[in-house]
């Protein structure tokens, strides 16, 4: 796999996609559809769908700023640990959401996803 790719789509997903809401990007960089595993199981997910699942997110938590704690390449995968903090617009306090994020890219696209986040656990300390 071509590392520089690799790292490309996963920094154009946190910085435009999960920081900027700029939700079309999940056009360019996600195949279509891509499986996504997460804590409510494995969906095969149209990214239609998907930019609705993230655009629901982001109506919560507003603008989050992202640090990445930790990053791995290993074959066609991407293992990212981060740490995001942003305004939880329901609540109006401020959170803190830590990631462990692995992306199989095929191609030139984010193919599949398994993410686990934990609210108000704060890895980076």
């Amino acid at each position: 796999m071509d590392e520089d790719l690799a790292l490309r789509l996963t920094t154009r997903w946190w910085d435009e996609v999960w920081r900027d809401a700029q939700l079309d990007v999940i056009d360019e960089i996600f195949a279509d559809p891509f499986v996504r595993h997460s804590g409510v199981g494995t969906q095969v997910v149209a990214r239609r769908d998907y930019k609705s699942m993230i655009g629901e997110f982001q109506r919560t938590l507003c603008r989050p700023q992202t640090t990445i704690d930790d990053r791995t390449i290993s074959g066609d995968r991407i293992w990212t640990r981060a740490t995001s903090r942003g305004l939880n617009r329901e609540t109006g306090e401020s959170t803190v959401l830590t990631w462990m994020l692995i992306q199989r890219i095929a191609g030139d696209r984010i193919a599949e996803h398994w993410s686990l986040t934990m609210r108000g656990i704060d890895w980076a300390v």
